[in-house]
């Protein structure tokens, strides 16, 4: 699967932001597989909490 892009990271933090979808509707979206979306949650979230 290729990387993902700064615009699909950005589309993927904003459907999460929405709140309206689960994380295997938004992984459609998208077209990732539900684990790349978890995993790439998880980078985001270990990239934020060393920025803070």
């Amino acid at each position: 699967m290729p990387a993902w892009s700064a615009e699909e990271e950005q589309r993927l933090l904003q459907l999460i932001r929405e709140g309206r979808l689960t994380q295997r509707e938004i992984a459609q979206k998208i077209g990732r597989t539900e684990a790349a979306l978890s995993a790439r949650l998880t980078i985001i979230r270990k990239r934020i909490a060393t920025d803070a």
